[in-house]
């Protein structure tokens, strides 16, 4: 079962690819990335939006990027579906 902690370590390892780390990445590049329901994707992305770790942008292009709060951390909390055994 995938977990936020996964979808944040996905978007913090693409972001960091970049000079700026709070990059906006296109949802549609993190939706393909993993093998669940986008469906799935979502709610965990809304997670770690409520937990204020990303930024979901909601325009013509929807996207995503980390906050300030994200990009300092390595391994935040975990949340929902957050369970690693």
């Amino acid at each position: 079962m995938l977990t936020s902690t996964e979808v944040f370590k996905h978007i913090k390892t693409e972001s960091l690819k970049m000079v700026n780390p709070q990059i906006r990445i296109r949802l549609s590049e993190v939706l393909s990335a993993f093998p669940i329901s986008k469906e799935e994707v979502l709610v965990l992305l809304t997670e770690l939006e409520n937990r204020r770790l990303i930024d979901i942008h909601r325009g013509a292009i929807p996207s995503v990027s980390l906050t300030k709060y994200g990009s300092l951390n390595e391994r935040p909390a975990e949340g929902l579906n957050s369970y690693e055994p």
